[in-house]
């Protein structure tokens, strides 16, 4: 059976002479009067000129501010012979200069490769490696990380200093190299059966179809929020064009959307040097923030602060929610708190460029463990292991197939044919859905923890444990957490005749892994792990048999 989109709202959106009128082109529904390249975007909010695009903290960047920036970046590369088709290292955190930095290694045709800036040295450098980037912009924290590292040769802009430097005295146009829609705009990475982060690529087809169904779906939030509380959203404060606080990191979906999704649809955008509750507090008093894009983690601390008041958050209209599951309990003290506050659900991947399915609202209160349904212009199956479609109920892999798809693993052929198929992506989770289409998670065949709204992958937290002198064997896995969501929990069985604690592993993990990649806890076991009929550790068995931690 193939799922289509059934919300309610969804129709009129999408209908002829809508904002986000839909068209048959190449056997997909796409957008019919949006741009295709990202230099559509950026034209778009190159015409609105000294209206403001972002804040941080006290200082306001116009349109004219940020483009002037990129424009200066995207000569200097062109200088040093960056070509259309070239690979851009970003090591940046949120700011104006990633900002800058990302429209203009875009705009001259070269691709963004997103690196994860919470990352280990070891696993920075893979990402520009395995890349081949030709250069790479970092912040001077990330730089000196890299260049630490023997075996980072790619050519080095520091931003507070090269950037800064750019801009001295100069006025240049904002060049664009002609690009293709299915000419590649963008990598991030994730993480496969290995444990090592693998390229996912992007084409500027699939990023700007992303960015205008971001404003669909935003658009639908409202109209269900209107539905759900008889309450008009002004249109000041509608989801599309209201701001927004990036509080994901710029190497995620997550954190790329909302910027290019306000820059299109000429949403203010505030970053925060330096996330805390106190600072969103702050901020969130001084600007009328409606909607705000939580992980479990910072939705909870964010309660459990006595400054929590309708003077900084009665101005919230929703609260979205895409990084893991999130916990009832946390959920129950929102809606007491703030009545009118709606909380919304995605399910998606990166290879999915962030979409699949969404909830909201009095749904999302009714079913709080359902993932929602697909959304409009992508389709839906979920599969058994021959292929076949299961029936309503029974679990299967989910299989997706949209206009915002992955290219490709970049370097990886076996494993993009693996996981593209016939033009469905197999997103290795396992899902089932009820009478009314609402999807469910069960399972996930990678087995991959979302900690903190952070990926982590269990291949890659063994394989460092199991580098350990002491370690013979080493299972990782997420146990519940109603703060993170869940949280790393490994179990080792040590060699004969060795010793190691907790402490000394933690030390040793401390040194290779991201710090939201340390196993919190950590059980040393003295059988060994049990094990399927061709020897390969039997995590199933091995969870059925747990004693609970």
């Amino acid at each position: 059976m193939i799922y289509r989109c059934r919300d309610r709202f969804a129709a009129a959106l999408t209908a002829p002479g809508a904002l986000f009128e839909l068209e048959e082109q190449c056997g997909f529904e796409r957008f019919r009067d949006h741009p295709r390249t990202l230099e559509g975007f950026y034209r778009q909010a190159i015409a609105r000129g000294d209206m403001r695009l972002i804040q941080i903290d006290e200082r306001a960047y116009s349109n004219n501010e940020v483009f002037a920036r990129a424009a200066c970046i995207a000569a200097h590369l062109r200088g040093r012979g960056v070509q259309p088709g070239n690979a851009i290292g970003l090591a940046l955190t949120a700011g104006i200069e990633w900002a800058a930095s990302f429209i203009a290694v875009t705009s001259i045709g070269a691709v963004a490769v997103l690196v994860n800036t919470r990352g280990t040295a070891d696993e920075m450098v893979h990402a520009v490696q395995s890349m081949q980037c030709r250069a790479v912009i970092a912040d001077s924290e990330r730089a000196e990380t890299l260049l630490a590292e023997p075996d980072f040769d790619a050519s080095l802009l520091i931003a507070e200093a090269h950037l800064s430097a750019l801009m001295l005295g100069r006025e240049t146009p904002l060049d664009f190299a002609p690009r293709n829609p299915t000419d590649p705009a963008i990598v991030l990475f994730t993480s496969g059966t290995t444990g090592r982060p693998k390229p996912v690529q992007i084409d500027h087809a699939g990023l700007t179809h992303t960015i205008v169904l971001a404003g669909l779906v935003a658009a639908m939030q409202d109209q269900h929020y209107e539905a759900d509380f008889g309450i008009a959203v002004p249109p000041e404060r509608a989801s599309a064009q209201a701001a927004t606080l990036i509080t994901s990191p710029v190497f995620h979906f997550s954190g790329v959307m909302p910027f290019l999704r306000g820059l299109y649809f000429g949403a203010p955008l505030f970053i925060l040097g330096r996330w805390s509750v106190e600072s969103v507090l702050d901020l969130m008093e001084r600007e009328p923030v409606s909607r705000l894009g939580f992980v479990p983690a910072m939705l909870s601390d964010m309660l459990a602060s006595p400054r929590v008041s309708d003077k900084n958050l009665g101005s919230l209209l929703l609260l979205s929610n895409g990084a893991s599951s999130l916990d009832t309990a946390l959920a129950d003290r929102l809606r007491a708190r703030f009545g009118t506050v709606m909380i919304a659900n995605t399910y998606g991947q990166t290879e999915s460029a962030a979409w699949g399915t969404s909830i909201c609202g009095q749904d999302y209160i009714d079913h709080p463990t359902s993932a929602g349904y697909i959304l409009p212009t992508l389709t839906m199956r979920i599969v058994r292991p021959d292929g076949s479609d299961v029936t309503e109920g029974e679990p299967g892999e989910i299989w997706l197939r949209s206009p915002c798809l992955m290219r490709e693993y970049v370097g990886h052929p076996e494993a993009t044919a693996e996981t593209l198929q016939d033009g469905w992506l197999r997103t290795g989770d396992v899902g089932r859905t009820d009478a009314d289409g609402r999807v469910y998670i069960v399972d996930r065949l990678r087995n991959m923890i979302i900690s903190g709204g952070e990926n982590v992958y269990c291949a890659e937290v063994e394989r460092v444990l199991a580098d350990h002198p002491a370690v013979a064997e080493v299972i990782a896995y997420g146990l519940a957490d109603p703060r993170l969501g869940e949280r790393v929990a490994v179990t080792v069985v040590l060699k004969p005749g060795e010793h190691a604690d907790a402490e000394a592993l933690t030390v040793h993990a401390r040194q290779r892994l991201a710090g939201y990649k340390i196993p919190r806890i950590i059980n040393i076991r003295l059988a060994p792990l049990p094990r399927t009929s061709t020897f390969k550790i039997d995590r199933g068995r091995f969870m059925a048999e747990r004693i609970p931690e």
